[in-house]
């Protein structure tokens, strides 16, 4: 016989007392949870890590495998999430009557606009060259972790038969064997087959696909609570088999990197401009609240509410449309993600001494533009995803990881804004302000209109 279960009382059928207790409870548990996401604690914990990495060495690498199986839970979640925001959005983007006829103009600047980040990214990273004239403490240093893992022979690899490795024969085995650039290719041709086919099960179908969306983010925003001690594991371990020259020669990289952002986030604030026109500082001041946001948050899903409201409020754009486009582009229009795998490319290869031919650049520039543009997560959760660009060049992942690791949380505001810019900026120049987006009732029954914006 089971026991019976004892019957639920109402907290606030048994006085004031009891309610207060459980108020109390329920306030503690949010100011935990607010404690452990606050930016100021993740960054103690990364700067804690670097002290017992530097400073206790055996402690820092014990504590490596808590940080390693932190980041693979974290792992296990982002390629759902991944999969079925990109499924969802485009599928979306298509079906509702207010975006399908402006789908094709935001397309194209959505193709076009990826190739940006791309260019600068490597072109910031040939014309500074952050993996280059290091000093001979730091070469000496980096030097070890090469010969710990020499770059790989490196095979033949051309534009053709690179995209041929993207489109995947079974696409089991490309979930299985987690490829990245595969699963993203396959998810954006499903949620476009999604968003065109018209039949009695679809809108089930993406119902679906929206609640294992939202489970998996659930998962993931329990397991982002931990995020500063999984951190504190993580990088205390790296940092303990590194040495201080190795972190002095990253400073360039992270300098760099930054220079590098501002000069796309000016080309960005340059574009929108051209948009909405009028005075360009009076045009762009309404910016920095979102933008400033995304930064000191490190988070640009913390900053779509300001970004949208900005949009509406100050810049007159249609409500509907960001609504759509920017938390899509958020997961699959990831401009930061872009220049942060395109830049870290060239630099890897600089500090490995490899010599890259043009074919080599443009398959740089292919796979970082389709895996950064929809890469989930940072820092070492970013290995998966950057993995099949380094090995089409022939460079390890083990150097990538230590970058990455060490630095995300330092250059990780410039790429949650240049994310968030550019797509505000997608979103102004599909949608012109002052001219409102058509309403089903204005469009024909194939829900096509002949001007648009």
């Amino acid at each position: 016989m089971w026991p019976k279960k004892k019957p639920e009382v109402d907290p606030k059928r048994q006085g004031p007392g009891v309610l207060k207790r459980e108020n109390k409870r329920k306030s503690r548990g949010v100011n935990i949870r607010k404690i452990l996401l606050d930016p100021k604690t993740v960054l103690a914990a990364v700067v804690g890590g670097f002290i017992i990495g530097l400073t206790a060495k055996p402690l820092g690498a014990a504590l490596l495998p808590l940080g390693t199986i932190y980041i693979a839970f974290l792992s296990m979640c982002l390629v759902p999430i991944l999969i079925t925001a990109i499924v969802e959005g485009i599928a979306r983007l298509l079906r509702d009557p207010n975006t399908r006829t402006l789908f094709k103009t935001m397309a194209f600047y959505y193709g076009v606009g990826l190739i940006l980040p791309c260019v600068v990214g490597i072109g910031t990273a040939l014309l500074l060259g952050p993996g280059l004239d290091l000093g001979p403490e730091a070469e000496r240093s980096i030097g070890a972790l090469i010969m710990e893992s020499s770059a790989e022979a490196r095979k033949s690899v051309g534009i053709l038969d690179f995209l041929a490795q993207v489109i995947p024969t079974n696409i089991f085995e490309a979930l299985s064997t987690n490829q990245v650039m595969s699963i993203v290719f396959m998810s954006v041709c499903f949620g476009l087959a999604m968003g065109m086919i018209q039949t009695p099960g679809t809108e089930e179908a993406l119902a679906l696909v929206e609640t294992v969306y939202e489970a998996f983010m659930q998962l993931f925003r329990w397991a982002i609570v931990l995020l500063a001690p999984g951190l504190l594991f993580l990088v205390s371990g790296v940092v303990a088999q590194i040495s201080v020259e190795v972190l002095y020669a990253l400073t360039k990289f992270v300098v760099t990197f930054y220079v590098g952002g501002v000069i796309l986030l000016i080309v960005y604030m340059v574009l929108f401009w051209l948009a909405v026109r009028g005075p360009i500082l009076r045009a762009l001041s309404k910016l920095s609240n979102p933008n400033m946001m995304a930064f000191m948050t490190n988070n640009p899903i913390l900053a779509l509410p300001i970004a949208m409201e900005t949009l509406e409020r100050d810049y007159e754009v249609d409500r509907r449309l960001p609504e759509l486009v920017i938390p899509f582009g958020i997961f699959a229009n990831q401009h930061g993600g872009v220049f942060l795998l395109s830049f870290l490319t060239i630099f890897l290869a600089q500090i490995y001494g490899i010599d890259l031919a043009f074919q080599d650049y443009v398959v740089i520039a292919i796979g970082s533009i389709i895996a950064g543009a929809t890469a989930v997560g940072g820092g070492a959760v970013l290995i998966p995803t950057v993995a099949p660009i380094l090995g089409a060049v022939g460079i390890p992942t083990s150097l990538a990881l230590v970058v990455l690791a060490t630095t995300d949380n330092i250059i990780g505001p410039v790429r949650t804004v240049l994310t968030l810019q550019s797509n505000v900026t997608l979103t102004v120049m599909t949608a012109r302000p002052g001219r409102e987006m058509p309403t089903a009732e204005m469009q024909g029954d194939d829900g096509q209109k002949s001007e648009v914006s």
